[in-house]
């Protein structure tokens, strides 16, 4: 069973940070899950939330920033004060830190309906990575993962299932060509695992931080599983 470490190291370092993603390294990890937003001048940069409210202070939205206004925002002492040198990474420096041999899940948070161009722009970056085998797009907003499809037909993609239906979830999987249904744990059970293989579809869950519920979904056959933890091993 695959261990991605979602958002980095988050369970030990800031979550979406240079330092998150080098500890989650350090530590072993071979695929890493991080989320991507667009600023207003249309740099693809790392974060979690619409704002840095919650862990830089600022209210104003990414989409209305530019990149220069996010990057001396200190992203990292709301975890620890140790980290008060993080800021906001771009996508393209998570990319130089990990290198060739270890997996990114891309989540894109939203689509064109909010950052307009943004699955163009994730696409030139893996076009131009040649990193179509080492990133899997995957998102909420399945407009944008149509999107992605349209413009590049070898970009993996991760079906994040949210609040959909499973008989719309399988249609647009079908159509999408999506290699993965990425869902919450309390939506996976074995039969739903047993879905997933007859449509050659991978198991992905987030988000799994103790080593009970690893071993329960080890146990029903599940490809992978992010958590904060990379040290994480089912019992």
């Amino acid at each position: 069973m695959q261990l991605i470490a979602h958002r980095g190291a988050s369970g030990h370092a800031p979550e979406n940070t240079l330092g998150a993603f080098k500890l989650a390294l350090e530590m072993g990890a071979k695929a890493i899950e991080l989320d991507v937003h667009q600023t207003r001048d249309h740099e693809l940069v790392v974060v979690h939330d619409e704002n840095l409210k919650r862990t830089g202070g600022w209210k104003a939205a990414i989409k209305n920033l530019a990149f220069e206004e996010l990057a001396p925002v200190d992203v990292g002492s709301w975890f620890h004060k140790r980290f008060a040198v993080e800021r906001v990474p771009r996508l393209e420096e998570v990319y130089d830190l990990v290198g060739p041999s270890v997996e990114l899940h891309v989540e894109l948070k939203r689509g064109s309906s909010l950052y307009p161009g943004i699955e163009e722009r994730v696409v030139d970056l893996i076009q131009h990575r040649k990193a179509w085998d080492r990133t899997l797009v995957s998102s909420f907003d399945h407009e944008a993962l149509y999107s992605v499809r349209s413009i590049d037909s070898r970009v993996r993609l991760g079906y994040l299932l949210g609040l959909t239906p499973m008989r719309t979830a399988w249609r647009e999987m079908k159509e999408l060509k999506a290699e993965s249904l990425n869902c919450s744990a309390r939506q996976i059970d074995a039969r739903r695992v047993r879905e997933c293989r007859a449509r050659d579809l991978r198991v992905l869950v987030y988000t799994v931080n103790t080593q009970k519920e690893a071993s329960r979904l080890a146990k029903l056959g599940v490809d992978g599983i992010f958590t904060n933890f990379p040290e994480l091993k089912p019992e």
